[in-house]
């Protein structure tokens, strides 16, 4: 075999392969891209999901803030309640006293 022969040889290898390497990595765009996409997309949905968190978590924020104000309300009241049924049961046995005698 000559010598041109034997480099013309070697070259179509040489571009054979490089084709071959092209394609390759063609392919693996490809498939880096629907990755992407997929990765993309699940993003997505998960940013989805946690503006449903962030929702309900500020709305639970605001039905604990309404309980807090509402407990203690009810704790402050809660002397002058009990001053009442003092009074009352006092009352009470004022007129059971008269009742009786």
């Amino acid at each position: 075999m000559e010598t041109s022969d034997l480099t013309i040889r070697v070259l179509q290898e040489i571009r054979d392969g490089i084709r071959v390497t092209n394609e390759r990595l063609e392919r693996s765009e490809a498939r880096a891209e629907v990755r992407h996409a997929e990765v993309t997309q699940q993003f997505l949905v998960m940013n989805q999901r946690f503006e449903v968190i962030e929702t309900t978590l500020r709305d639970l924020a605001e039905q604990l803030v309404m309980l807090a104000r509402g407990v203690k309300t009810a704790v402050e009241n809660r002397g002058l309640v009990e001053q009442r049924l003092e009074e009352h049961a006092r009352r009470l046995a004022e007129l059971e006293k008269k009742l009786s005698a």
